[in-house]
Protein backbone atom coordinates (compact mmCIF):
# COMPACT_ATOMS: atom_id res chain seq x y z
CA UNK A 1 0.00 0.00 0.00
CA UNK A 2 1.39 3.37 -1.05
CA UNK A 3 1.82 5.87 1.74
CA UNK A 4 1.14 9.55 1.21
CA UNK A 5 4.30 11.62 1.65
CA UNK A 6 4.65 13.28 5.01
CA UNK A 7 2.92 16.62 5.14
CA UNK A 8 4.04 19.78 6.81
CA UNK A 9 1.14 21.62 8.43
CA UNK A 10 1.87 25.20 9.37
CA UNK A 11 0.53 26.22 12.75
CA UNK A 12 1.79 29.82 12.52
CA UNK A 13 -0.78 31.20 10.09
CA UNK A 14 -3.36 33.95 10.09
CA UNK A 15 -7.05 33.04 10.35
CA UNK A 16 -8.51 31.96 7.05
CA UNK A 17 -5.28 30.59 5.56
CA UNK A 18 -4.33 26.93 5.37
CA UNK A 19 -0.89 25.73 4.23
CA UNK A 20 0.37 22.16 3.93
CA UNK A 21 3.44 21.06 1.95
CA UNK A 22 4.80 17.71 0.79
CA UNK A 23 6.92 16.36 -2.07
CA UNK A 24 6.03 14.41 -5.19
CA UNK A 25 8.03 13.52 -8.31
CA UNK A 26 10.79 15.95 -7.37
CA UNK A 27 8.39 18.84 -6.79
CA UNK A 28 7.37 20.52 -3.56
CA UNK A 29 3.58 20.67 -3.43
CA UNK A 30 2.10 23.55 -1.41
CA UNK A 31 -1.62 23.09 -0.76
CA UNK A 32 -3.38 26.33 0.10
CA UNK A 33 -6.89 26.68 1.48
CA UNK A 34 -9.08 29.55 2.61
CA UNK A 35 -8.46 33.19 1.72
CA UNK A 36 -5.43 34.34 -0.25
CA UNK A 37 -5.62 38.03 0.57
CA UNK A 38 -3.67 40.96 1.99
CA UNK A 39 -4.04 39.60 5.53
CA UNK A 40 -2.00 36.50 4.76
CA UNK A 41 0.71 38.17 2.64
CA UNK A 42 3.65 38.21 5.13
CA UNK A 43 2.99 34.70 6.46
CA UNK A 44 2.36 33.14 3.06
CA UNK A 45 5.47 34.76 1.57
CA UNK A 46 7.56 33.31 4.37
CA UNK A 47 5.94 29.88 4.01
CA UNK A 48 6.49 29.65 0.26
CA UNK A 49 10.04 31.01 0.35
CA UNK A 50 10.73 28.68 3.27
CA UNK A 51 10.15 25.58 1.14
CA UNK A 52 12.31 26.87 -1.75
CA UNK A 53 15.97 25.85 -1.67
CA UNK A 54 18.66 25.37 -4.33
CA UNK A 55 18.06 21.62 -4.12
CA UNK A 56 14.25 22.01 -3.97
CA UNK A 57 13.36 24.81 -6.36
CA UNK A 58 10.49 23.19 -8.28
CA UNK A 59 7.29 24.35 -6.62
CA UNK A 60 3.65 23.50 -7.32
CA UNK A 61 0.94 25.56 -5.59
CA UNK A 62 -2.44 23.85 -5.37
CA UNK A 63 -5.20 26.50 -5.38
CA UNK A 64 -8.18 24.14 -5.59
CA UNK A 65 -9.35 25.00 -2.05
CA UNK A 66 -8.80 28.76 -2.11
CA UNK A 67 -12.08 30.62 -1.60
CA UNK A 68 -10.93 34.17 -2.27
CA UNK A 69 -7.94 35.95 -3.75
CA UNK A 70 -6.91 39.57 -4.17
CA UNK A 71 -4.07 41.28 -6.03
CA UNK A 72 -1.81 41.31 -2.96
CA UNK A 73 -2.17 37.53 -2.66
CA UNK A 74 -1.34 37.04 -6.34
CA UNK A 75 1.70 39.30 -5.96
CA UNK A 76 3.11 36.79 -3.46
CA UNK A 77 2.82 34.05 -6.08
CA UNK A 78 4.57 36.21 -8.69
CA UNK A 79 7.40 36.99 -6.26
CA UNK A 80 7.72 33.31 -5.34
CA UNK A 81 7.95 32.45 -9.04
CA UNK A 82 10.83 34.89 -9.47
CA UNK A 83 12.62 33.32 -6.50
CA UNK A 84 12.13 29.82 -7.88
CA UNK A 85 13.54 30.91 -11.23
CA UNK A 86 16.61 32.47 -9.58
CA UNK A 87 17.24 29.12 -7.88
CA UNK A 88 17.02 27.34 -11.23
CA UNK A 89 13.53 26.01 -10.63
CA UNK A 90 9.94 26.73 -11.61
CA UNK A 91 6.56 27.69 -10.14
CA UNK A 92 3.41 25.93 -11.33
CA UNK A 93 -0.17 26.60 -10.23
CA UNK A 94 -2.91 23.98 -10.04
CA UNK A 95 -6.69 24.20 -10.39
CA UNK A 96 -7.44 27.83 -9.50
CA UNK A 97 -11.02 28.20 -8.31
CA UNK A 98 -13.38 30.70 -10.02
CA UNK A 99 -12.59 33.58 -7.60
CA UNK A 100 -8.85 33.07 -8.12
CA UNK A 101 -9.12 32.71 -11.90
CA UNK A 102 -11.26 35.84 -12.08
CA UNK A 103 -8.61 37.93 -10.30
CA UNK A 104 -5.90 36.44 -12.52
CA UNK A 105 -7.82 37.54 -15.59
CA UNK A 106 -8.65 40.98 -14.19
CA UNK A 107 -4.97 41.64 -13.43
CA UNK A 108 -3.68 39.87 -16.55
CA UNK A 109 -1.39 37.70 -14.41
CA UNK A 110 -2.76 34.50 -15.96
CA UNK A 111 -0.51 35.34 -18.93
CA UNK A 112 2.59 35.16 -16.72
CA UNK A 113 1.82 31.95 -14.86
CA UNK A 114 1.85 28.26 -15.76
CA UNK A 115 -1.53 26.81 -14.82
CA UNK A 116 -2.34 23.09 -14.69
CA UNK A 117 -5.60 21.28 -14.12
CA UNK A 118 -4.21 18.68 -11.67
CA UNK A 119 -1.21 18.15 -9.43
CA UNK A 120 -0.37 15.07 -11.48
CA UNK A 121 -0.20 17.12 -14.68
CA UNK A 122 1.92 19.79 -12.96
CA UNK A 123 4.44 17.26 -11.66
CA UNK A 124 4.75 15.13 -14.80
CA UNK A 125 4.62 17.62 -17.69
CA UNK A 126 8.06 18.37 -19.16
CA UNK A 127 9.61 21.72 -18.40
CA UNK A 128 10.47 24.09 -21.24
CA UNK A 129 13.41 26.47 -21.22
CA UNK A 130 11.34 29.02 -23.10
CA UNK A 131 7.92 29.27 -21.59
CA UNK A 132 5.03 30.48 -23.70
CA UNK A 133 3.43 33.77 -22.51
CA UNK A 134 0.26 31.94 -21.45
CA UNK A 135 0.11 28.24 -20.95
CA UNK A 136 -2.73 26.24 -19.45
CA UNK A 137 -2.04 22.51 -19.28
CA UNK A 138 -5.18 20.40 -19.12
CA UNK A 139 -8.73 21.66 -19.04
CA UNK A 140 -9.70 24.08 -16.29
CA UNK A 141 -13.40 23.32 -15.92
CA UNK A 142 -14.27 25.83 -13.19
CA UNK A 143 -16.69 28.48 -14.35
CA UNK A 144 -15.37 32.00 -14.07
CA UNK A 145 -18.13 34.39 -13.12
CA UNK A 146 -18.25 37.91 -14.49
CA UNK A 147 -17.76 40.73 -11.99
CA UNK A 148 -21.08 41.87 -10.56
CA UNK A 149 -22.19 45.49 -10.81
CA UNK A 150 -21.24 47.33 -7.63
CA UNK A 151 -24.83 48.20 -6.70
CA UNK A 152 -26.43 44.86 -7.57
CA UNK A 153 -26.70 43.81 -3.93
CA UNK A 154 -26.83 47.20 -2.17
CA UNK A 155 -30.03 46.45 -0.28
CA UNK A 156 -28.56 43.22 1.14
CA UNK A 157 -25.69 44.91 2.97
CA UNK A 158 -25.85 45.59 6.70
CA UNK A 159 -25.52 49.40 6.69
CA UNK A 160 -24.76 49.68 10.42
CA UNK A 161 -21.97 47.14 10.12
CA UNK A 162 -20.72 48.82 6.95
CA UNK A 163 -20.58 52.21 8.66
CA UNK A 164 -18.67 50.76 11.62
CA UNK A 165 -16.16 49.12 9.28
CA UNK A 166 -15.82 52.34 7.29
CA UNK A 167 -15.24 54.37 10.45
CA UNK A 168 -12.46 52.00 11.49
CA UNK A 169 -10.92 52.20 8.03
CA UNK A 170 -11.01 56.01 7.94
CA UNK A 171 -9.43 56.18 11.40
CA UNK A 172 -6.27 54.63 9.88
CA UNK A 173 -6.38 56.47 6.57
CA UNK A 174 -2.70 57.42 6.80
CA UNK A 175 -1.83 53.70 6.83
CA UNK A 176 -3.70 53.27 3.54
CA UNK A 177 -1.66 56.01 1.88
CA UNK A 178 1.57 54.44 3.18
CA UNK A 179 0.48 51.04 1.84
CA UNK A 180 -0.42 52.59 -1.52
CA UNK A 181 2.53 54.79 -2.60
CA UNK A 182 1.08 55.11 -6.09
CA UNK A 183 -2.19 56.54 -4.65
CA UNK A 184 -4.28 54.20 -6.82
CA UNK A 185 -6.82 53.82 -4.01
CA UNK A 186 -6.98 57.53 -3.17
CA UNK A 187 -10.00 58.47 -5.36
CA UNK A 188 -12.09 55.61 -3.98
CA UNK A 189 -11.06 56.40 -0.40
CA UNK A 190 -12.09 60.04 -0.89
CA UNK A 191 -15.50 58.98 -2.20
CA UNK A 192 -15.87 56.59 0.74
CA UNK A 193 -15.03 59.36 3.22
CA UNK A 194 -17.50 61.82 1.65
CA UNK A 195 -20.31 59.25 1.59
CA UNK A 196 -19.67 58.37 5.24
CA UNK A 197 -19.71 62.05 6.28
CA UNK A 198 -22.99 62.67 4.44
CA UNK A 199 -24.59 59.44 5.75
CA UNK A 200 -25.36 58.62 2.13
CA UNK A 201 -25.96 54.88 2.40
CA UNK A 202 -26.24 54.30 -1.34
CA UNK A 203 -23.00 56.13 -2.09
CA UNK A 204 -21.30 54.43 0.86
CA UNK A 205 -22.29 50.99 -0.41
CA UNK A 206 -21.10 51.82 -3.90
CA UNK A 207 -17.78 53.17 -2.64
CA UNK A 208 -17.24 50.11 -0.42
CA UNK A 209 -17.89 47.80 -3.37
CA UNK A 210 -15.53 49.86 -5.53
CA UNK A 211 -12.79 49.63 -2.91
CA UNK A 212 -13.19 45.85 -2.61
CA UNK A 213 -13.06 45.60 -6.41
CA UNK A 214 -9.87 47.69 -6.47
CA UNK A 215 -8.24 45.24 -4.04
CA UNK A 216 -8.52 42.55 -6.72
CA UNK A 217 -6.66 44.72 -9.24
CA UNK A 218 -3.93 46.47 -7.24
CA UNK A 219 -1.64 44.98 -4.60
CA UNK A 220 -0.86 46.95 -1.45
CA UNK A 221 2.22 47.10 0.73
CA UNK A 222 1.29 45.05 3.78
CA UNK A 223 0.16 46.93 6.86
CA UNK A 224 -1.64 45.24 9.78
CA UNK A 225 -4.15 48.11 10.01
CA UNK A 226 -4.85 48.08 6.27
CA UNK A 227 -5.07 44.30 6.16
CA UNK A 228 -7.60 44.19 9.01
CA UNK A 229 -9.74 46.99 7.56
CA UNK A 230 -9.65 45.58 4.02
CA UNK A 231 -10.55 42.08 5.18
CA UNK A 232 -13.44 43.33 7.35
CA UNK A 233 -14.87 45.49 4.56
CA UNK A 234 -14.51 42.72 2.00
CA UNK A 235 -16.34 40.21 4.19
CA UNK A 236 -19.25 42.63 4.69
CA UNK A 237 -19.52 43.20 0.96
CA UNK A 238 -19.23 39.49 0.17
CA UNK A 239 -21.89 38.63 2.77
CA UNK A 240 -24.36 40.80 0.90
CA UNK A 241 -23.78 39.17 -2.45
CA UNK A 242 -26.03 36.38 -3.69
CA UNK A 243 -24.25 33.08 -4.40
CA UNK A 244 -22.90 32.39 -7.87
CA UNK A 245 -24.89 29.58 -9.43
CA UNK A 246 -23.77 27.16 -12.09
Amino acid sequence: MMRRPATRPDTDRPPGLGFVSHTRNGYTIAELSGDLDIVCVPTLRGQLLGVLRPDASRLVVDLSRVNFCDASGLAVLIGTGRRAKLLGGVLRLVAPTPPVMLVMRITGLHRRLDIFSTVLAATTSPESNQRSPHRVIGKITAKVASPRPAMEHADALDIDELRQATAALLADLDAWYEADPGCRFAPTLHVLARAYARSDHTALTQAACSLVSALTRHPLTHSPAVAAAASRLRRIVEAGRPPVLG
